[in-house]
């Protein structure tokens, strides 16, 4: 039996218990997760249709033009790679999915997803260095 929002009881097979539970469980993980080390997401990013870059940090003028400048020209070769690497970046790194929840989301194994975004991160840092970003700068 399930509670729902609006207090009523439904009866529900083990499997849908089951997943309820883990994903009440999980949520609860993220809102840990959360509050301990602060929230990151995309609009961090400025990916189409959210918010612009807010820094929390206090830089100075000169490491918050460095910061904004990295971050533009990480968009830019964000828009270099496919959607669905892109998408996999934002699961694995802004939603905090795990790999494994990752390799079932896109039907696959955990491996295949391990070695994706090795390749895409690869495949990230050479396009970075390319604009004369190295590690460390953001």
């Amino acid at each position: 039996m399930l509670r729902m929002g609006d207090g009523t009881i439904v009866e529900v097979t083990r499997e849908v218990y089951l997943e309820w539970y883990q994903s009440k469980r999980r949520e609860r993980y993220q809102d840990e997760k959360k509050r301990k080390h602060g929230v990151c997401s995309l609009e961090a990013l400025g990916e189409p249709g959210l918010s612009s870059v807010n820094i929390k940090v206090k830089d100075s003028l000169e490491e918050t033009a460095i910061r904004n400048l990295c971050i533009d020209k990480l968009r830019s070769v964000l828009d270099h790679l496919p959607e669905e690497d892109v998408y996999l970046l934002y699961l694995l790194y802004f939603e905090e999915i795990t790999v494994k929840d990752a390799a079932q989301l896109f039907g696959c194994s955990r491996k295949t997803i391990q070695n994706r975004r090795k390749r895409i991160l690869d495949e990230l840092r050479g396009l970075l260095q390319g604009m004369g970003i190295k590690g460390g700068n953001f």
